[in-house]
Protein backbone atom coordinates (compact mmCIF):
# COMPACT_ATOMS: atom_id res chain seq x y z
CA UNK A 1 0.00 0.00 0.00
CA UNK A 2 1.45 3.83 -0.66
CA UNK A 3 1.73 6.74 1.48
CA UNK A 4 -1.65 7.68 -0.21
CA UNK A 5 -3.48 4.70 0.89
CA UNK A 6 -1.96 4.78 4.29
CA UNK A 7 -3.37 8.18 4.89
CA UNK A 8 -6.73 7.46 3.88
CA UNK A 9 -7.21 4.89 5.97
CA UNK A 10 -5.94 6.61 9.00
CA UNK A 11 -8.73 6.46 11.64
CA UNK A 12 -8.84 9.73 13.84
CA UNK A 13 -10.91 9.31 17.06
CA UNK A 14 -13.00 12.85 16.92
CA UNK A 15 -15.74 13.95 19.53
CA UNK A 16 -17.45 10.72 18.87
CA UNK A 17 -17.19 7.08 20.77
CA UNK A 18 -16.37 5.27 17.45
CA UNK A 19 -13.53 5.49 15.26
CA UNK A 20 -14.15 6.88 11.67
CA UNK A 21 -11.88 7.04 8.32
CA UNK A 22 -12.01 10.32 6.94
CA UNK A 23 -12.37 9.13 3.89
CA UNK A 24 -15.82 7.92 4.87
CA UNK A 25 -17.12 11.10 6.73
CA UNK A 26 -20.04 12.92 5.67
CA UNK A 27 -19.99 16.75 5.54
CA UNK A 28 -21.30 16.91 9.13
CA UNK A 29 -18.79 14.49 10.21
CA UNK A 30 -16.28 16.68 8.41
CA UNK A 31 -17.38 19.86 10.19
CA UNK A 32 -17.20 17.98 14.08
CA UNK A 33 -13.99 16.75 13.08
CA UNK A 34 -12.79 20.02 11.79
CA UNK A 35 -14.13 22.07 14.85
CA UNK A 36 -12.40 19.36 16.97
CA UNK A 37 -9.07 19.97 15.66
CA UNK A 38 -9.75 23.90 15.66
CA UNK A 39 -9.99 23.26 19.69
CA UNK A 40 -7.32 20.73 19.98
CA UNK A 41 -4.97 23.19 17.73
CA UNK A 42 -5.68 26.25 19.76
CA UNK A 43 -4.74 24.29 22.93
CA UNK A 44 -1.32 23.19 21.78
CA UNK A 45 -0.87 26.94 20.77
CA UNK A 46 -1.79 27.61 24.14
CA UNK A 47 1.06 25.24 25.47
CA UNK A 48 3.59 26.32 23.00
CA UNK A 49 2.68 30.11 24.69
CA UNK A 50 3.01 28.50 28.39
CA UNK A 51 6.73 26.83 27.38
CA UNK A 52 7.47 30.13 25.17
CA UNK A 53 6.78 31.73 28.90
CA UNK A 54 8.01 29.10 31.01
CA UNK A 55 11.78 29.76 28.81
CA UNK A 56 11.48 33.66 29.21
CA UNK A 57 10.67 33.38 32.70
CA UNK A 58 13.78 31.25 33.19
CA UNK A 59 15.82 33.84 31.89
CA UNK A 60 15.02 36.35 34.61
CA UNK A 61 14.91 33.78 37.92
CA UNK A 62 16.55 36.18 40.08
CA UNK A 63 18.39 32.82 41.61
CA UNK A 64 19.57 31.15 38.92
CA UNK A 65 19.00 32.56 35.66
CA UNK A 66 19.52 30.44 32.46
CA UNK A 67 20.54 31.87 29.42
CA UNK A 68 17.65 30.71 26.83
CA UNK A 69 16.73 32.49 23.18
CA UNK A 70 13.04 31.39 23.07
CA UNK A 71 13.05 31.63 19.35
CA UNK A 72 16.04 29.51 18.94
CA UNK A 73 14.65 26.77 21.37
CA UNK A 74 11.66 26.69 19.68
CA UNK A 75 12.96 25.99 15.87
CA UNK A 76 15.75 23.73 17.66
CA UNK A 77 13.21 21.68 20.11
CA UNK A 78 9.81 22.75 19.16
CA UNK A 79 9.85 21.78 15.57
CA UNK A 80 9.00 25.46 14.58
CA UNK A 81 10.25 27.35 11.30
CA UNK A 82 11.56 30.71 12.28
CA UNK A 83 8.40 32.66 11.29
CA UNK A 84 6.50 30.46 13.22
CA UNK A 85 8.53 30.70 16.61
CA UNK A 86 8.58 34.34 15.57
CA UNK A 87 4.78 33.94 15.63
CA UNK A 88 4.79 32.41 19.25
CA UNK A 89 6.93 34.82 20.74
CA UNK A 90 4.60 37.96 19.31
CA UNK A 91 2.07 36.06 20.82
CA UNK A 92 2.98 35.73 23.83
CA UNK A 93 3.59 39.43 23.75
CA UNK A 94 -0.33 40.00 22.77
CA UNK A 95 -1.36 37.51 26.05
CA UNK A 96 0.94 39.41 28.13
CA UNK A 97 -0.85 42.50 27.79
CA UNK A 98 -4.56 40.27 27.12
CA UNK A 99 -4.35 37.71 29.23
CA UNK A 100 -8.09 36.77 29.01
CA UNK A 101 -7.47 35.92 25.52
CA UNK A 102 -4.33 33.53 26.49
CA UNK A 103 -7.01 32.14 28.80
CA UNK A 104 -10.21 31.52 25.93
CA UNK A 105 -7.14 30.40 23.87
CA UNK A 106 -6.24 27.71 26.02
CA UNK A 107 -9.61 26.15 26.54
CA UNK A 108 -9.87 26.01 22.97
CA UNK A 109 -12.66 28.99 22.28
CA UNK A 110 -10.65 30.84 19.91
CA UNK A 111 -7.87 30.72 17.75
CA UNK A 112 -4.30 32.32 17.20
CA UNK A 113 -5.39 33.86 14.23
CA UNK A 114 -7.28 35.78 16.88
CA UNK A 115 -4.53 36.13 19.16
CA UNK A 116 -2.48 37.42 15.85
CA UNK A 117 -5.72 40.13 15.16
CA UNK A 118 -5.45 41.45 18.36
CA UNK A 119 -1.51 41.86 18.32
CA UNK A 120 -2.12 43.51 14.90
CA UNK A 121 -5.13 45.98 16.70
CA UNK A 122 -2.53 46.98 19.74
CA UNK A 123 0.14 48.07 17.20
CA UNK A 124 -2.66 50.12 15.55
CA UNK A 125 -3.95 51.46 18.40
CA UNK A 126 -0.23 52.81 19.59
CA UNK A 127 -0.31 55.43 21.49
CA UNK A 128 -3.76 54.77 22.58
CA UNK A 129 -3.45 51.32 23.89
CA UNK A 130 -5.78 52.19 27.16
CA UNK A 131 -8.12 53.37 24.90
CA UNK A 132 -7.79 50.02 22.72
CA UNK A 133 -7.80 48.04 25.76
CA UNK A 134 -10.71 49.48 27.39
CA UNK A 135 -12.89 47.38 24.39
CA UNK A 136 -10.74 44.00 25.45
CA UNK A 137 -13.52 42.05 27.07
CA UNK A 138 -15.93 42.61 23.77
CA UNK A 139 -13.23 41.99 21.59
CA UNK A 140 -12.23 38.59 23.87
CA UNK A 141 -16.05 37.34 23.64
CA UNK A 142 -16.33 38.01 19.59
CA UNK A 143 -13.01 36.16 19.14
CA UNK A 144 -15.36 32.74 20.21
CA UNK A 145 -17.83 33.58 18.38
CA UNK A 146 -16.54 35.73 15.05
CA UNK A 147 -14.25 33.86 12.58
CA UNK A 148 -10.41 34.88 12.15
CA UNK A 149 -11.02 37.11 9.25
CA UNK A 150 -14.18 38.89 10.54
CA UNK A 151 -12.42 39.47 14.08
CA UNK A 152 -9.35 40.86 12.46
CA UNK A 153 -11.87 43.57 10.48
CA UNK A 154 -13.71 44.04 13.99
CA UNK A 155 -10.17 44.45 15.90
CA UNK A 156 -8.93 47.07 12.86
CA UNK A 157 -11.79 48.92 13.37
CA UNK A 158 -12.15 49.27 16.97
CA UNK A 159 -8.07 50.63 16.87
CA UNK A 160 -8.90 52.64 14.10
CA UNK A 161 -11.58 54.29 16.17
CA UNK A 162 -9.50 54.78 19.10
CA UNK A 163 -7.36 56.65 17.27
CA UNK A 164 -9.24 59.07 15.92
CA UNK A 165 -11.80 59.44 18.06
CA UNK A 166 -9.75 62.04 20.32
CA UNK A 167 -13.38 63.93 21.24
CA UNK A 168 -12.59 65.80 17.89
CA UNK A 169 -14.66 65.58 14.88
CA UNK A 170 -13.22 64.96 11.63
CA UNK A 171 -14.20 68.86 10.40
CA UNK A 172 -13.00 70.17 13.78
CA UNK A 173 -10.00 68.14 13.30
CA UNK A 174 -9.30 69.19 9.80
CA UNK A 175 -10.46 72.86 10.44
CA UNK A 176 -7.61 72.73 13.42
CA UNK A 177 -4.96 71.57 10.89
CA UNK A 178 -6.03 73.99 8.23
CA UNK A 179 -5.62 76.64 10.84
CA UNK A 180 -2.18 75.62 11.89
CA UNK A 181 -0.87 74.90 8.23
CA UNK A 182 -2.21 78.45 7.60
CA UNK A 183 -0.53 80.16 10.57
CA UNK A 184 3.01 78.47 10.04
CA UNK A 185 2.86 79.66 6.33
CA UNK A 186 2.06 83.23 7.97
CA UNK A 187 5.09 83.53 10.13
CA UNK A 188 7.40 82.55 7.39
Amino acid sequence: MNEIGVVLKFLFEWSGPTKVAISEMNIAELRAFMADIRVRQAKLDAQMLEANARMISLMHDPVAPTFVIPERELVAHGGLTSREAREVVSRGLVTEVAPEMGAVLASGGTTAAHVDALGRGLKIAGAERDAFMAHLPELVEASTIMSASEFSCLVTETAKSVVTDDGLSTFERQKRETSVMAGSTQLV
